[in-house]
């Protein structure tokens, strides 16, 4: 069989007749919708929508070929009437994913290991760090490593990083704890295209040892948010967070292994969503929409 499996986003100004010239201009193309997800954001007036559909790109028992150009030039019309922002992704071009890592491994393996269990549909080229001490894992997943001078200073060291990403044709950036704080002008060249992993906890605490930190506050509760890095410093657009509740008698060991579990947990879930074409940027804030 031929069949190939196509998923369109979608985003416009709220108006009746939306889904219904949507949904019909893949039929007419010989798509078959498997998955419909929408949305509209009442206070914006915004309308989201994700749809996931199967095509033929061969004449098979009587099944219409699909055709991208086609296609294309079919829905430009519709997203010209109703002033769709719109995309088309194929499921069979992976986008290519760069991990950039510091000392802590615990997200780095279980990106990896998600990765090989099939959960994160993508290529991971290249592993990028400014420490020796991972490389051993990269090796074991038979993945490229590459340590970085930041001694040479910010701006050589993020150009270095740069020639990286385009010599492994990288489309996202993940940090996986990568414990540098990236200039402006890196985060405005990869818009949404970098996204980053760190505790989130009620309240917030900043700086050095944040374990040790919440746990001299007598903190409830331990979390993470995984999110697009941009020139604000962990303000970025948030993709998915997550939290535990934790006991005043848990040390601050305790505290550190309960923080790594939900940080691998978050950044996998927020991977997961930003590769099934889940995750709608407007204004500066997400909208993660699925059934």
């Amino acid at each position: 069989m031929s069949e190939k499996i196509y998923t369109l986003t979608a985003t416009c100004p709220d108006q009746s007749g939306l889904i219904s010239s949507i949904t019909n201009c893949i039929a007419a193309n010989g798509g078959n919708i498997i998955n419909l997800a929408q949305h509209t954001a009442v206070d914006i007036d915004t309308f989201f929508c994700r749809i996931q559909f199967s095509t033929f790109s061969t004449q098979e028992d009587g099944k219409q070929m699909f055709s991208p150009a086609s296609f294309t030039a079919d829905f430009a019309e519709i997203a010209g009437k109703y002033n769709i922002d719109w995309k088309i992704y194929d499921k069979s071009v992976k986008q290519r994913m760069a991990v950039l890592v510091s000392k802590t491994s615990h997200c780095l393996y279980e990106v990896l290991l998600k990765h090989g269990d099939g959960q994160l549909d993508c290529e991971i080229p290249v592993i990028i760090s400014n420490h020796p001490d991972l490389c051993s894992i990269a090796t074991e997943f038979h993945i490229p490593f590459y340590q970085i001078d930041t001694l040479k200073g910010k701006e050589a060291c993020e150009k270095d990083i740069q020639a990286l990403l385009e010599e492994y044709k990288i489309d996202v950036v993940c940090m996986a704890r990568y414990m540098q704080i990236l200039t402006p002008e890196f985060t405005r060249r990869w818009e949404n295209k970098v996204i980053n992993i760190h505790h989130g906890f009620l309240p917030a605490f900043k700086g050095a040892k944040p374990y040790d930190q919440a746990w001299r506050k007598g903190v409830k509760m331990i979390g993470a948010t995984a999110h697009f890095a941009n020139e604000d410093l962990d303000q970025g657009p948030i993709i998915f967070q997550d939290v535990v509740r934790v006991k005043d008698t848990n040390s601050i060991h305790e505290f550190v292994e309960i923080g790594k579990d939900v940080e691998r947990r978050v950044l996998v879930e927020g991977l997961k969503k930003y590769f099934n074409h889940n995750v709608f940027i407007c204004n500066g804030r997400t909208f993660v929409i699925e059934q």
